[in-house]
């Protein structure tokens, strides 16, 4: 019969390394009752009496179960279970130090308190996220001023993103941030309405169903959202960033050359109280176009680089996004304390979405660095690698390092970037690297797996070992305020997700 776990209660004993395989220098064997069935992550305290040490370790593996002893006395068959525990601290009057030595046989071992764990990890915060699975009394949270150093969620479809995603959502707008996200699915267009999921779940976490108290919609002109009183907005060609635009876009150097001196001959002839437009353009190039035709003067590649260009801006013009009889999207009704402004991709093209984002980045980057005083924002960007990838990093400059601009000299001003992706191994390094905390879930591919790896600090080889088997909403979160990464696992959320087949 399995036993319950008691805190300040001795459980067991530290071993003799002799007859086990060879040990590390901060790891050590330890014996217990097999009816107590530790869980591997919980965290213990093993205070050596005989060098006055007090050390913090880890359940890292077990149980095994050596063959059978009698007891002489009683007659009684005892069986033990063996773990392996991890040494992540020494503690010297309450000072903690580097593992600089190891438990001799015979310390006894007890459960740390949740107190004291949460105290370890550095796992406070009012950001709450869940709890530790093997001691469910220790929440685990992060501080909402560790979002400016830049946040990346991780996982495979199915393994609990989105939850995660909106319980940040709720927790952030609650700590008063504003939060900016380009849903791809439109799975939060409904965040103002409680849950009707997963009530008994939540109850575990001392929540109830309860929508967020600023919920405001916005869908591009030519698209539909999955919310029927959703905000439809425009963006006017003549303050969209031409780099950028041009990037996503997907002009080649020679078009974009064209397409730069085409803005300003249009802007020559304008008057000053009209705005130049995309269909401006579009007019200025046919009418070169047909000249070409009529009276041919320029050398064949120039004007095959005139009829591409054309092409191309027509495609956009079509989209019905630029200059449309809808408003642009203010950054100011965006910069509201607590308010979740979600920018519904769900029937949206990928050139909607990719010109969406690059605008309104560019917008909030600019209003922020003239306007430091506005609330702190959360933006989330979903499936960050099909915006941006490492394939078409050399193609994407401009985009990447106005990114990279928003992530540097935004941090500052309170901006914090979220980025999204079930391909960790396809976005460029340098977006990579910006995330410092980092929310992993199951994940079963190696390139994946290792790129993070190798980018990721704190995480024990045993943490990653877990990745490819963790749970729906389980997650290994590793941030610079903790001392190590921790295996956590995710609330459900309080207001309403869509459901998305």
């Amino acid at each position: 019969m399995t036993q319950k776990l008691k805190v300040n209660e001795a459980l067991g004993y530290v071993m003799f390394d002799e007859e086990l395989e060879k040990v590390k220098s901060t790891t050590c064997y330890i014996s217990v009752d097999e009816n107590l069935n530790l869980k591997r992550g919980v965290y213990l305290e093993l205070i050596d009496l005989t060098k006055n040490e007090h050390y913090i370790g880890q359940v890292i593996d077990g149980p095994y179960y050596p063959s059978t002893s009698i007891n002489e006395n009683s007659k009684q068959k005892i069986r033990n279970a063996i773990y392996l525990v991890e040494l992540a601290a020494m503690m010297k009057n309450n000072v903690q130090t580097a593992v600089l030595s190891r438990p001799t046989p015979g310390t006894p071992i007890k459960i740390l308190e949740s107190e004291k764990v949460q105290s370890f990890l550095g796992a406070a915060g009012d950001i709450k996220l869940g709890k530790l699975p093997t001691q469910a009394d220790v929440i685990i949270g992060l501080d909402s001023s560790v979002l400016t150093r830049h946040l990346g969620i991780f996982g495979t479809t199915g393994s609990g993103k989105s939850n995660t995603i909106q319980v940040i959502m709720e927790e952030a707008s609650e700590a008063g941030l504003a939060i900016l996200v380009f849903d791809v699915e439109g799975e939060y267009t409904r965040m103002d309405e409680p849950t009707e999921k997963l009530i008994d779940l939540l109850k575990e976490f001392n929540k109830t169903p309860k929508g967020v108290k600023d919920l405001k919609v916005y869908v591009p002109a030519p698209s539909k959202s999955l919310r029927i009183n959703a905000e439809r907005f425009g963006i006017k060609f003549s303050e969209i960033n031409k780099d950028v635009f041009s990037e996503v876009a997907e002009l080649t150097k020679m078009e974009k050359l064209y397409f730069i001196d085409l803005i300003k001959k249009v802007e020559e002839v304008a008057p000053v109280f009209r705005e130049v437009t995309l269909k401006a353009v579009l007019e200025r190039l046919r009418k070169r176009l047909e000249a070409q035709a009529d009276n041919p003067t320029l050398p064949e590649f120039i004007a095959e680089a005139h009829t591409s260009l054309y092409s191309k801006l027509s495609l956009i013009e079509r989209l019905g996004l630029m200059d449309a009889d809808y408003p642009s999207i203010k950054i100011e009704d965006i910069l509201v304390s607590g308010r979740i402004s979600v920018i519904d991709f769900s029937d949206a093209s990928d050139a909607v979405r990719n010109m969406v984002i690059a605008d309104l980045l560019d917008k909030l980057f600019r209003f922020k660095i003239e306007n430091p005083e506005t609330p702190k924002i959360l933006v989330i960007l979903e499936e960050a690698h099909n915006f941006i990838s490492r394939e078409k990093r050399d193609r994407m400059l401009a985009t990447l390092m106005l990114i990279l601009e928003i992530a540097r000299r935004g941090r500052k001003r309170g901006v914090c970037l979220g980025i999204v992706t079930q391909q960790p191994s396809h976005l460029p390094s340098e977006l990579l690297e910006l995330c410092n905390t980092r929310i992993m879930h199951r994940m079963s591919s190696t390139s994946n797996i290792n790129v993070l790896k190798e980018s990721t600090g704190n995480v024990p080889e045993s943490l990653w070992d877990t990745l490819p088997s963790l749970g729906k909403g389980e997650a290994i979160i590793a941030s610079p305020k903790y001392n190590r990464a921790v295996l956590v696992r995710v609330r459900p959320v309080a207001s309403k997700r869509l459901a998305i087949e």
